[in-house]
């Protein structure tokens, strides 16, 4: 029998997750039909005859990867189609649920699969972020600047490939203006930046799962990956000045 979990009822939809005895199947399903849904899986209906025909199945023998943050509630599994790497995210919203899961994917691959914890330095857990930052910052300057030009410019004919694109593109810096592209970029970057704040005062503390024994990022690589930001502050500062 396959064992089910679902989602919290709080939300607009639940993600029914499901581990039978040789993959792991993920629906989505409105808040009303989850329960009902588990119910009947939980009787023995079969999930091709209860679940909707988007569902994903994710055969145990394709996963590659297995990971999940303790400070977290969603568990993230790597696997492959042919030779096409994918993920996907079970949302448990709960973590009690995301241990359950964890720990039944664990016995299903048993000594298969190398259990690994990685615990992120502040300098690692705030560079994901930090260059996001600088990109989308770096963004809503540039939008500024071209819907800047776009309304001193007045009519303008736009030629060549992909000219609606262009277009639409340009109305929408037009629809904006230098303050809309301000404000939108800000909030985004202001996601960003809590985002940034949270990782800091709570640095990623991983639980990693996968074939083979996992190789946690180098200091070497952190300090290069540093290098690289540094040079594009320094680019975009002489840019702007």
């Amino acid at each position: 029998m396959a064992k089910v979990w679902c989602g919290d009822d709080d939300t607009w939809f639940n993600q029914l997750i499901l581990l039978t005895e040789e993959s792991i199947v993920v629906s989505n399903t409105g808040n009303d039909d989850a329960e009902p849904i588990r119910e009947r899986l939980n009787s023995g209906e079969s999930a091709a005859a209860v679940l909707s025909s988007d569902s994903l199945t994710i055969p145990y023998l394709s996963v590659t990867k297995i990971s999940t943050d303790k400070h977290d509630e969603d568990i993230d599994i790597e696997y492959k189609v042919g030779s096409e790497s994918k993920s996907k995210t079970l949302r448990l919203r709960n973590p009690e649920k995301r241990d359950e899961v964890y720990v039944e994917l664990k016995q299903v691959y048993g000594d298969k699969f190398q259990e690994a914890e990685d615990t992120y330095n502040v300098p690692r857990a705030a560079y994901g972020s930090l260059m996001a930052l600088t990109i989308f910052g770096g963004l809503t300057w540039l939008a500024a600047q071209a819907a800047r030009v776009l309304q001193q410019a007045g009519d303008y004919d736009v030629e060549g490939r992909r000219a609606g694109l262009k277009k639409l593109i340009g109305w929408i810096l037009e629809t904006l203006g230098p303050t809309g592209c301000t404000i939108v970029g800000g909030l985004i970057c202001a996601l960003i930046a809590w985002n940034l704040v949270k990782r800091v005062k709570q640095p990623p503390a991983m639980l990693v799962m996968q074939e083979g024994p996992y190789k946690s990022g180098s200091m070497v690589g952190l300090m290069m990956k540093y290098s690289i930001l540094l040079m594009i502050w320094y680019f975009v500062a002489n840019l702007i000045v």
